[in-house]
């Protein structure tokens, strides 16, 4: 099965979605069992490492607010842009996203998260 670029968007906009709503379920569900994450501040990750982290990290904020400022789609790949913001208890963290999500067959196989790496160290460091 053959996703058009417009299913494509649409998936983006769901995998995006489920982070506001804290919908790991979807989340999930939109990835590919074998899907390669990888990430500017830790590389590699499996799928497992890559969903422990937004469980721990993005999905434990109080408040979730992702903004797509950009999406571009060819073939199986989206790039989209993103501002987002998640208010925790102790702090709020606030950072800018360029990533790029490869689809095949109605699933993520391969994702690749850019971002401010200085909003994150001091996000650790707060």
């Amino acid at each position: 099965m053959s996703n058009t670029i417009e299913d494509n968007k649409a998936l983006v906009r769901r995998y995006v979605q489920a982070v506001i709503d804290g919908d790991m379920d979807t989340f999930e569900a939109l990835q590919h069992p074998d899907v390669k994450w990888w990430t500017l501040t830790r590389g590699d990750m499996s799928r497992e490492a890559f969903n422990t982290a937004v469980r721990s990290g993005l999905l434990s904020a109080d408040k979730r607010s992702v903004v797509i400022t950009g999406l571009t789609a060819e073939g199986d790949r989206v790039a989209y842009e993103a501002q987002g913001e998640m208010v925790f208890a102790d702090r709020v963290y606030r950072n800018s996203y360029h990533n790029l999500l490869v689809i095949r067959d109605g699933l993520i196989v391969e994702g690749r998260e850019y971002m401010d790496t200085k909003a994150s160290t001091e996000a650790r460091l707060a």
